[in-house]
């Protein structure tokens, strides 16, 4: 029996639950639930506290392990429902442990759940909508599938939340991943316990709640776990199926393992510590287990990359050499479609290549396709159906998500290398697999796809884009192979149904589409053989129909404000507190530049912290909010009491504390603000700005706040179709859904109980590939949406100061 640890010590982990049989749940669900072993009197829970918040692991079709920690150890108890007030069914182990692992199994397929955890003595989390989780589609479907893919982020600092919260901002509320692959190092700087605590659940406690983890192990985690004996705290930390339990072989250890989901077979690899011999134990399970498969797409994914010059160099070090002459003939003949790895600190992504197992790597004669792989430019990147040896694989580098990002970038075999912060997004619909590259500052700037066999990928509108009734738009679309004809259509309900826009169209790949009238905030299109109805796709993620952002502050509006050297306590920014009293005037407010609307008091030395209130009206409930604060040094926003922002000011800084650095004169930040923080009615925005110190010249703010208000659910679609890519696509019931939305359309994928269903600047370059290029202008859908087609939550960084108004680069999300 192997150990696990909770906190600093470690317990003895009971065995696995054990499946009962099936037991009925209300409305009709049957839920098979794994009821724990009694082994033992559980220890009083009055004390008990989450150390670890709940996660997902081993996600399948029917099953899933909910784990947690808590501070001292107690019996473990879940409930399951199929709503937060219908958790009817309880799985429980009676051991008392810190480390709870509870297995329940015999769910259905593709289908939402919520869930709570705790013990005997009561509930610890959960039983509300943001604890849910939806269960893999049945193995072989093809429904659509969304996974994360991060690398080398386990730094804890501002980098590493930069990262997540670019992702959170592009996916949005609907359109989240369904799977977190981490390419391992995720908990620097020697995978202690209390880094992984720390680096990893806490920051990402959020996501995974909702989203299962499936993790290799790094050179950084290997410090302190050993693969052999499976211990330590990377091995505590994580239950992987090592059995076969989720599709693929059985590998016998939690050190490298597979599994299915929908039509994907997915092989996780030790790069690290197990042998990388060819006739070792993890390559010869491995190349078993790549030959066993019968899915459409093969994934393997590790730490150490076999092609990469970043941060290291792939034709130096042994454990990348390794994998590169002993792991990818292996893989390459059994065809698989993409590799994933990290360790280099960098964002690199290849050709279509095949058979460059030499050191040094060279190009010549490996590079299948020296296209660019995207749809809007050269094309996808073409295969045979099935798992077909050496038609190519595309090798991607994601080692860049939160720790130093560096190196010549100048590998031969990549077609993209990018020295910054970001992750990836993988997208798989049918007989397509897809890729995008979310920089830290929300950019997409690369995107690449590859098509087996016969197929259609729609290129735009993709996902994201706040599409205006009336405006025209060019829906276009890539073909691969002979598809003559197409029909057109779109969904107003996340793929559930769908209803023609045109028929018979012949195929030159772009069609001028006129937006209905018809609002909706889970938008796609979806373009089909008008002669082969599998022969489809549809856009990757949802858009927006809906009228455009809404400037609810401008530049310049009128402020109730505090500058006196007087502290109004902690309770300043909530919507209670009565502002009558406290003059106003119109921004911008300061001193020292004599360009203010509104001089506030100079003091000598300077009054550390001013603070300013306005209210906001709003008729409806938001999509997306975007802001734009002008300061000088430090500024600090709350929304209704929630702090939804801030630069240069701490999270604890007290009335008489000064900023923590000083700003550039007159700085802009813009930020896309968690629309759960307003209310439908009044609203309450509060600021402070803070000077650098008692000497400093001058003190400025202004705010500009734009939103974009839901519009009314959608009627009904006319029509119905297959979702998710055609024959085999998900259904109403369990499927069609791109995202993590709940039923009820309650956004729950955020930060720290915050919903992130908002987007930065990003608007379409005219490279052809459909990328976020800053600065440039939305042609790729046309040249015709104007300010309707801006990214769901446009941070639009815009300012105006001494008559002038100008345009900034895309922004970090604060």
């Amino acid at each position: 029996m192997r150990r696990r640890g909770g906190g600093a010590g470690s317990v003895a982990v009971p065995a696995r639950a054990r499946s009962l049989g099936t037991v009925p749940m209300a409305r009709g669900i049957s839920l098979g639930i794994s009821l724990g072993v009694v082994l033992g009197t559980a220890s009083p829970a009055a004390a008990q506290q989450l150390e670890r918040h709940p996660y997902l692991q081993r996600m399948g079709s029917q099953e899933v392990t909910v784990v947690w920690t808590t501070d001292v150890a107690t019996d473990s108890v879940v409930h399951v429902g199929a709503a937060p007030d219908q958790l009817t069914e309880t799985v429980s182990l009676a051991t008392a442990t810190t480390q709870h692992e509870v297995r329940v199994t015999g769910l259905a397929p593709g289908a939402t759940y919520f869930y709570d955890v705790g013990s005997s003595a009561g509930r610890l989390a959960g039983g509300d909508a943001l604890h849910t989780f939806r269960t893999a589609p049945t193995p072989g479907t093809r429904a659509k599938l969304r996974a994360w893919v991060v690398g080398d982020s386990g730094t804890g600092n501002a980098d590493q939340l930069a990262v997540r919260d670019a992702m959170l901002a592009h996916v949005g509320a609907f359109d989240g991943p369904h799977l977190f692959l981490h390419v391992g190092d995720m908990a620097y700087t020697t995978g202690t316990t209390t880094e992984f605590t720390d680096r990893f659940f806490l920051p990402y406690r959020d996501i995974l709640r909702r989203v299962p983890t499936f993790p290799v192990i790094g050179n950084h985690e290997g410090a302190s776990s050993d693969s052999a004996s499976q211990t330590g705290p990377y091995y505590t930390a994580y239950v992987t199926p090592r059995s076969g339990e989720l599709g693929g072989l059985a590998s016998g250890t939690e050190a490298y393992y597979s599994f299915d989901w929908g039509n994907v077979h997915f092989l996780a690899l030790d790069s690290h510590e197990s042998s990388r011999a060819t006739d070792g134990p993890m390559l010869t399970w491995a190349r078993d287990d790549a030959l066993a498969t019968n899915q459409d797409w093969i994934v393997a994914f590790w730490h150490h990359p076999p092609y990469t010059k970043g941060t290291h160099d792939s034709d130096d070090e042994s454990q990348l050499i390794e994998m590169r002459e002993n792991a990818l003939p292996i893989l390459e003949a059994a065809g698989v479609d993409l590799v994933l790895a990290g360790h280099s600190h960098i964002y690199e992504r290849s050709f279509l290549v095949d058979g460059a197992y030499d050191t040094p790597t060279t190009a010549p004669g490996h590079v299948v396709d020296a296209g660019d792989g995207r749809p809007l430019g050269t094309g996808p990147y073409r295969k045979s159906p099935g798992q077909v040896a050496n038609e190519g694989a595309v090798y991607v580098v994601a080692g860049h998500g939160g720790a130093g990002v560096g190196g010549d970038a100048d590998h031969p075999l990549m077609f993209v290398s990018e020295v910054d912060f970001g992750s990836c997004l993988l997208d798989v619909q049918g007989n397509r697999l897809a890729m995008l590259n979310v920089r830290a500052d929300g950019v997409v700037s690369d995107r690449f796809t590859l098509v087996k066999g016969t197929g259609l990928v729609v290129g735009s509108p993709d996902g994201g884009e706040i599409l205006a009734p009336g405006s025209e738009v060019a829906i276009r679309w890539a073909t691969v192979g002979d598809v003559p004809t197409v029909d057109l259509e779109l969904s107003l309900d996340g793929g559930a149904s769908f209803s023609a826009i045109a028929t018979g169209l012949a195929n030159d790949g772009e069609h001028g589409w006129t937006v209905p009238a018809s609002p909706t905030y889970r938008g796609l299109v979806r373009v089909r053989s008008a002669t082969d109805a599998g022969v489809a796709d549809e856009s990757n993620a949802s858009f927006v129909i809906a009228a455009a952002p809404v400037e609810v502050v401008p530049w310049g509006s009128v402020w109730k404000y505090q500058d006196q050297d007087v502290d109004p306590g902690a309770t300043w920014m909530q919507p209670a507190v009565d502002d009558a009293a406290w003059p106003e005037g119109p921004a911008e407010l300061g001193y020292g530049e004599d360009d203010e609307a509104t001089t506030l008091l100079d003091a000598e030395p300077n009054v550390p912290t001013v603070y300013f209130r306005h209210h906001v009206d709003l008729s409806a409930p938001l999509l997306a909010a975007s802001m734009d604060t002008l300061f000088d040094d430090g500024v600090a926003v709350w929304i209704n009491g929630t702090r939804v922002f801030g630069r240069n000011v701490s999270e604890d800084a007290a009335h008489a504390d000064f900023a923590t650095s000083a700003s550039e004169d007159d700085e802009l930040a813009s930020a896309s603000i968690p629309t759960e923080a307003f209310v439908v009615g009044d609203n309450v925005i509060a600021a402070l700005v803070k000077q650098a110190d008692g000497s400093s010249s001058d003190v400025s703010f202004d705010l500009r706040l734009e939103v974009v208000l839901q519009p009314p659910d959608p009627p009904p679609a006319t029509s119905s179709g297959a979702g998710a890519g055609g024959a085999g696509g998900a259904s109403a019931t369990t499927g069609g859904d791109g995202g993590l939305g709940p039923p009820g359309g309650v956004p729950t994928l955020g930060l720290s109980g915050d919903i992130y269903a908002v987007d930065g600047l990003s608007e379409r370059g005219e490279d052809g590939c459909g990328c976020d290029v800053p600065g440039s202008r939305s042609r790729g859908l046309g040249g015709a949406l104007g300010v309707a087609s801006l990214a769901l939550a446009a941070a639009w960084s815009r300012r105006r100061h001494q008559g002038q108004e100008r345009a900034t680069d895309a922004p970090k999300i604060s």
